[in-house]
């Protein structure tokens, strides 16, 4: 059988899930499921399940799960982008939407010295993440938190990945393009508006960070950081 959508529950190891009020809107209203039908699940975390309407209730949907398969469409390489939200929310909700249809694995809003947007949504940043993962059928949703520049770094400590900061420094050649990684953990660092300080640049070289610049352009926040999501997944590896 062929799906085309994809539903979402955080937990598939269990006989029974119900569906959340909006997920539930969807597949018995807006899909017209009934009970006997077959849908797809995921989780988010790698699982996809098979599943059977057995309550098809608009407000409160519920699915009898079959067989589950773990680690489903998982990548070989691990894309950790630390980005200082936008001004304009619109704009990092695009990015976080656009990163999960490509593939990416964490996200960090980094609150840096230039940043203008001090905060950020979560609940509705995840609720942006779980529509783009069910629009492009994947099963992975990246793991997302809010940090200080000065937090992400002390919290990363010890660095077990090829490190990277994206900033605007003309003198700077180095393009971050579709080379071949060191390792299979990448790190990117991508700053507000206002760029990063110099003490972020200056405590990024102490930490190892190779600065690089995205293209031949000054790019918008949200375009650099899908900039670094499009290299990463087109990257080839090392040969063994």
């Amino acid at each position: 059988m062929v799906f085309d959508q994809y539903f979402y529950h955080p937990d598939l190891l269990q006989p029974m899930v119900t569906l959340s009020a909006e997920e539930s809107e969807h597949c018995c209203r807006a899909l017209r499921h009934r009970a006997g039908d077959e849908v797809l699940l995921t989780d988010g975390q790698g699982r996809e399940a098979s599943a059977v309407v057995v309550t098809p209730n608009p407000k409160a949907c519920q699915l009898e799960i079959g067989e589950v398969r773990e680690n489903v469409g998982v990548r070989k390489r691990h894309l950790h982008i630390a980005i200082a939200p936008t001004k304009n929310a619109d704009r990092i909700e695009w990015f976080v939407e656009k990163s999960v249809e490509i593939g990416i694995e964490a996200i960090t809003f980094i609150i840096c010295d230039h940043s203008e947007r001090p905060r950020v949504n979560m609940e509705r940043l995840r609720r942006v993440a779980i529509a783009a993962l069910k629009q492009c059928q994947t099963t992975w949703l990246p793991a997302m938190e809010v940090l200080t520049f000065k937090e992400f770094i002390e919290k990363q400590r010890p660095w077990d990945a090829d490190r990277y900061i994206a900033w605007c420094d003309d003198q700077n050649t180095r393009q971050f393009a579709a080379e071949t990684f060191a390792t299979d953990q990448v790190v990117l660092l991508i700053g507000p508006e206002g760029d990063f300080s110099e003490a972020e640049i200056a405590t990024a070289r102490a930490e190892k960070f190779i600065e690089v610049k995205l293209g031949n352009r000054r790019l918008r926040t949200e375009t650099a950081g899908l900039y670094g999501c499009t290299v990463v997944a087109t990257a080839p590896f090392r040969e063994e």
